[in-house]
């Protein structure tokens, strides 16, 4: 009987638990599409190109949920990375997005101190980058064709010394809502500047954002 009870116990109180724990949020399938209804977040890329979100930032996000980082991100940065011709991944040529509390204000300079604003945007230190460009245009996807944008290339510094290597880096930035977002790419500097424009805009076919 008392063995009876016993086993009885572990099921009442042992099962709730596992159960709990096994039903968190989990990070969406990499893929060509990922979809977060949760965050108001779907986005649709084309050949040869693969989104995911990152092991680094899935448990950063877990972590912010709980109160243990000071981030400020809306949903989990998506990574996208290009499948070459042959089936290998360029992991050269990825790009990041991600949304963070607070709106954009293009008119602030990102070469000065006390950018960015809001905080968690793509951010050097002043010194190691130099603006090339910055247009502000209305996004191409029809399901974002109301967004304006503000875009910027950068030539910037990786690493200090011997070890630096020059770099360009391309980021689009809006606001939705209350809130702002933005997508970060970026190539060695001595490969075509063009190619990394050109690439990521013919990576995304479909970009929807609901305001949250």
């Amino acid at each position: 009987m008392r063995l009876i009870s016993f086993q009885l116990f572990l099921v009442v109180t042992v099962c709730p638990l596992l159960i709990t724990s096994c039903s968190g949020e989990k990070p969406p399938e990499p893929g060509s599409e990922i979809s977060m209804d949760k965050y108001g977040i779907h986005i649709v890329l084309n050949d040869p190109w693969t989104a995911e979100c990152e092991g680094s930032d899935w448990s950063t996000w877990t972590r912010q949920q709980k109160g243990r980082v000071d981030e400020h991100w809306l949903f989990p940065p998506i990574t996208a990375t290009k499948n070459e011709a042959g089936g290998m991944y360029d992991r050269t040529k990825h790009w990041r997005f991600k949304g963070v509390e607070g709106l954009f204000d293009p008119g602030m300079n990102s070469e000065m101190p006390g950018y960015p604003v809001p905080e968690g945007l793509w951010a050097l230190n002043p010194q190691m980058l130099e603006m090339q460009s910055q247009d502000q245009m209305t996004l191409p996807w029809a399901s974002a064709e109301s967004i304006q944008a503000t875009v910027r290339i950068y030539e910037n510094t990786h690493g200090e010394g011997a070890a630096a290597t020059l770099w360009h880096t391309m980021t689009v930035t809006f606001n939705v809502g209350g809130n702002a977002y933005e997508f970060v790419m970026s190539i060695p500097a001595d490969m075509d500047k063009r190619e990394l424009v050109d690439d990521f805009w013919a990576s995304i076919q479909t970009l929807e954002i609901a305001s949250i």
